[in-house]
């Protein structure tokens, strides 16, 4: 009878256990502990975009993920025509500056050590490099991340 419930025990033990791993494995931390724990600041390349949307883009405004948590401030925005390829009469390929279309080079500063994310559809560490949306209060657009460095 005693070996029972010492069965029965470690059974749910093991139990609890998976279920703690499974946890860990589906909800992975969030946060920039690979960067130091510090507040970060990222540089976003919105590239061809309309001129609408450049103009609605405005330093001192936040940056929210895709659930509409705030992540970042924006600290400075430099915008300048887009870069396009193309072909001149002789079927060389160069680089124009579109008539219409703007980049804007996004500089933007973590609310705290705990926010930053790179993906679109999970919180985690913000990878240069990578491409996200970036969400405004009346905008949305596609970036790169150009840059992410601590913040002292």
């Amino acid at each position: 009878m005693r070996n029972k419930w010492i069965v029965g025990l470690v059974l749910a033990l093991v139990v609890v256990a998976g279920v703690v791993a499974a946890y860990k494995l589906t909800h992975p931390s969030t946060g920039a502990k690979g960067l130091s724990g510090k507040r970060i600041e990222a540089t976003f390349l919105a590239y061809g975009i309309e001129p609408e949307t450049a103009a609605e883009i405005k330093t001192g405004a936040p940056i929210y993920d895709e659930t509409g948590k705030k992540c970042f401030t924006i600290t400075n925005i430099t915008t300048s025509p887009a870069e396009v390829d193309a072909f001149d009469s002789k079927g060389e390929l160069h680089v124009d500056k579109h008539p219409i279309l703007k980049d804007v080079v996004i500089t933007a500063q973590s609310v705290d050590a705990k926010v930053a994310w790179a993906y679109m559809y999970a919180r985690d560490k913000i990878l240069a490099g990578a491409n996200v949306a970036v969400y405004g209060d009346t905008w949305k657009v596609w970036t790169r991340i150009l840059t992410v460095q601590d913040l002292p």
